[in-house]
């Protein structure tokens, strides 16, 4: 909606990130400002560590719950903000 589109926009607007990406519930990118292969790639992949960190973490603490996950490489960093109709992705460079 409206929301994402302008926290999007908001996002992108700092220098290190590469690009934003909204997934679906059915694990699709539905918005993205990077090209179609590269969103879906990190659509599927970032999903999945969601999904295994969240089981995780169910594992350690059944009350918590997860928030964000970090992917930090020695190239990029991948955030991910998931939640119960979309994950939130954002792509950044290492600064």
């Amino acid at each position: 909606g409206p929301l994402a589109t302008d926290t999007m926009t908001r996002i992108n607007e700092n220098g290190n990130v590469v690009g934003t990406i909204i997934v679906n519930c059915e694990g699709f990118p539905e918005t993205t400002t990077l090209d179609s292969l590269t969103a879906a790639t990190y659509s599927t992949h970032m999903r999945n560590l969601s999904h295994h960190a969240t089981n995780a973490l169910k594992e350690i603490d059944v009350t918590d719950e997860l928030m964000v996950l970090r992917l930090v490489s020695k190239k990029t960093e991948a955030v991910v903000a998931p939640d119960h109709e979309f994950h939130l992705i954002v792509v950044m460079r290492k600064s």
